[in-house]
């Protein structure tokens, strides 16, 4: 799925295997929406109300957790070609650029020299250093 890993597509794959993977979330979600239940009602015999807020609260934080990450995942192609202008970009910065460009050229010599696989890169293009996933496809607003 991710990094396009040479499987099969969506539209490829066998109906009812996409219906019993769908059966299983639904499955696990029900079940553990059941237990939290069960430790709520627990909790309200034995009289802590205290410890039956938190339960609450965390349920709470839970499905807000569950909604910004569905709409993250349905967001996420617009969300890649968002474009912001150089002097945007060249701010907020937590290093300066030749200390950026230090860490750049370390990264760089250090991964050639342990042979190991390099997951986050730095990419200049056109004087503005941007860290990218190493394996990360194309670069909409270099095109423009």
């Amino acid at each position: 799925m991710a990094g396009g890993g040479g499987g099969r597509s969506l539209e490829e794959t066998p109906t009812w295997a996409v219906a019993v993977v769908c059966f299983v979330l639904v499955a696990v979600s029900i079940v553990i929406e059941h237990i939290l239940d069960l430790i709520g009602q627990w909790l309200k015999k034995r009289h802590k109300s205290s410890l039956y807020e938190a339960l609450e609260k965390i349920k709470s934080e839970l499905m807000l957790l569950g909604f910004i990450s569905l709409l993250l995942t349905v967001g996420q192609g617009p969300i890649t070609k968002i474009c912001i202008s150089k002097s945007a970009g060249s701010t907020w910065h937590p290093c300066s650029k030749s200390q950026e460009a230090k860490l750049a050229q370390h990264d760089q010599t250090s991964y050639e020299e342990e042979n190991r696989r390099k997951l986050l890169g730095v990419s200049d293009s056109h004087g503005s250093f941007r860290r990218v996933l190493a394996a990360g496809g194309t670069d909409n607003c270099a095109a423009q």
